[in-house]
């Protein structure tokens, strides 16, 4: 219920108390009185406090003219009608005063936000996950965000990870938050990666803007300069931003992209230190490259995620190199090279 439907109430329940303190309340006045407060809960709670407070002022030096409960004598009757509109008017009026102390009681405490609801996956684990609205998403590994659901927005704060998001149309907008951008939609499918440096968005069906959050404060930039700050995407787009400012919008094919959630990391073309980057989030042992030179070195194909064993002797096929183990750590470097 909001601030103004209580005021309201208050205001009408006030009014029902100066009625029925009327001298000349008939039983047509209760009946009508009666259907009002029977009609909602919430109408007799307002009227029960309304009459617990004014009740108090009856009895003090406030108490409006003619306050009194005697109205038998017939010396006092026709004054007591003369009063009548006096006492409405003075009920009316410290209503007005009840009135604004518990608007002002609830704007001081307002509700308590949302709560927010923290989902997370370790190092080499992926989960799927319902929200309340229907909106389906799947946490890849390392991922942990925290899903607010409001009267105005579905809210998702990507804290780190990947994740994929099949969201239900509705009238909230569905907004994925991550390092600086927000992600808006409300019925399409789309995954969002935050990286160390960078955001990736990459759409998959529907459409979806992406947009810088306005600086300290949380949300998106919807007002001055929206159209231009925001960049809508169509299927197959990534978008890159780094630091709050794009960086790339590429096509992607989608398939490939989403490949690991089926356990299977898909490299096209990429840089040797790039594959390794990615490798590295899905296992708690690491691959490392010193060698700039041979980091640079390009592959593409596929490769079970997490099986860093399965990678480097695939590699031995390829290219001059040799492994050596340091704990949780493969080395990579050329075949003969001491370092």
């Amino acid at each position: 219920m909001t601030k103004e439907d209580t005021a309201s109430r208050l205001k009408t329940a006030a009014h029902w108390y100066a009625e029925l303190r009327e001298p000349d309340a008939d039983d047509r006045t209760w009946d009508k009185f009666r259907a009002w407060e029977g009609s909602d809960p919430a109408n007799r709670a307002a009227f029960r406090q309304v009459e617990a407070s004014l009740s108090l002022l009856e009895g003090s030096s406030l108490a409006a003219p003619g306050a009194g409960n005697d109205y038998s004598s017939s010396a006092t009757q026709s004054a007591a009608r003369k009063s009548g509109r006096a006492r409405l008017y003075w009920f009316a009026g410290i209503a007005a005063v009840l009135v604004l102390a518990v608007v002002s009681v609830i704007a001081l405490n307002p509700p308590a936000a949302p709560a927010a609801q923290v989902y997370a996956t370790a190092i080499g684990d992926t989960r799927d996950v319902t929200l309340e609205d229907g909106s389906q998403v799947t946490l890849n590994t390392d991922t942990e965000l925290a899903v607010t659901y409001s009267e105005s927005e579905r809210r998702i704060q990507l804290d780190h990870g990947q994740a994929l998001f099949s969201v239900v149309k509705g009238t909230r907008p569905f907004i994925v938050a991550a390092a600086g951008s927000e992600t808006r939609a409300l019925g399409t499918r789309f995954e969002v990666y935050r990286g160390p440096e960078d955001v990736a968005v990459t759409l998959v069906e529907g459409s979806v803007s992406v947009m810088p959050e306005a600086a300290g404060q949380g949300s998106a930039v919807t007002e001055v300069g929206e159209e231009s700050a925001a960049t809508v995407l169509v299927p197959g787009d990534r978008l890159v931003m780094r630091g709050g400012a794009i960086a790339s919008l590429t096509q992607v094919d989608t398939s490939e992209a989403l490949a690991w959630q089926t356990g299977i990391l898909q490299f096209r073309d990429v840089t040797l230190g790039e594959a390794i980057a990615e490798l590295n989030r899905y296992s708690e042992t690491k691959l490392r490259v010193d060698d700039p030179a041979l980091a640079q070195e390009r592959l593409s194909g596929s490769f079970p995620a997490g099986d860093q064993e399965t990678f480097v002797e695939t590699l031995k096929l390829y290219l001059p190199v040799e492994v050596s183990r340091q704990g949780k750590e493969m080395l990579i470097k050329t075949t003969g090279d001491p370092g």
